[in-house]
């Protein structure tokens, strides 16, 4: 069967479902995926105050941009002894993040043609 994984972030009490960008939920299948879960997290973690060429350019504006820029985030699997990947405390902003995604066209074709999209 396998361990199944979240993106958690400690600070802010939310967290990122694999599923709902189209990836599975074991380590390997969406940390080696192109536009899932994984870019959803780096536009969550990106600090910077302006943009530039090659950026995601869906505006400084996104309230959910850089959000989790300096937090203390990790992937938990639900063998993990803390009990994390069950903690109903935190907030699931996988839907949101999936939808600010979407801004970019190519993302948004992936994210919609993938398998596991909307089975979160």
């Amino acid at each position: 069967m396998g361990q199944y994984f979240q993106i958690i972030n400690l600070d802010k009490k939310e967290k990122l479902h694999p599923h709902a960008f189209g990836d599975g939920l074991k380590l390997m299948e969406f940390a080696t995926s192109g536009n899932g879960v994984m870019t959803g997290l780096a536009l969550l973690l990106r600090q910077s105050s302006q943009s530039g060429g090659g950026d995601f350019n869906v505006g400084l504006s996104n309230a959910l941009l850089g959000s989790w820029a300096g937090d203390r985030v990790s992937i938990v699997g639900d063998y993990d002894d803390s009990e994390l990947y069950f903690d109903g405390e935190y907030k699931d902003i996988s839907k949101e993040v999936v939808k600010m995604c979407k801004l970019d066209p190519y993302v948004k074709e992936t994210i919609e043609n993938s398998f596991y999209a909307g089975t979160s």
